[in-house]
């Protein structure tokens, strides 16, 4: 193959979405993030978020003649947000700062929360689903 490509970095992470003002409000109020400028892409609505240095969520409103397999909004009647299946399931993943107060946080503002405990480590970890759906995963890992 001829080894991998040079020179690449990791962008951003897109989310598609029926609401994107819900799901800018939940990364914007809940994890932090802050909205860039955008470009207009058309006759859907786009929203850009950075959390700097670098990361970057690009919130999508959803093209309905999309049945993409890995979007929570194509589930189907059988599934359920069980934040319990997440440590093995897609999620996005965040380190914080101080991981009991962003859990009682979370739990506060009426996430349903699961906490996985790594045993002989001190990483502590929670997972829950933002307001579409989507994992994602707190924790406390070192720099």
């Amino acid at each position: 193959m001829g080894g991998p490509i040079p020179g690449v970095e990791l962008v951003h992470i897109a989310r598609e979405t029926d609401n994107v003002d819900r799901l800018v409000a939940f990364y914007t109020e809940i994890l932090g993030f802050k909205r860039m400028d955008t470009p207009t892409f058309g006759p859907f609505q786009v929203a850009w978020l950075e959390f700097p240095p670098s990361q970057q969520i690009h919130i999508i409103q959803r093209n309905p003649d999309s049945k993409l397999p890995e979007s929570p909004l194509n589930a189907g009647p059988d599934s359920r947000k069980d934040p319990s299946a997440l440590p093995r399931g897609h999620h996005l993943s965040f380190r914080v700062s101080d991981y009991d107060a962003a859990v009682k946080s979370l739990k506060e503002k009426g996430f349903d929360v699961f906490e996985k405990d790594q045993q002989g480590h001190t990483i502590k970890q929670a997972f829950f689903f933002d307001p579409d759906g989507n994992g994602i995963e707190i924790g406390s890992w070192p720099k």
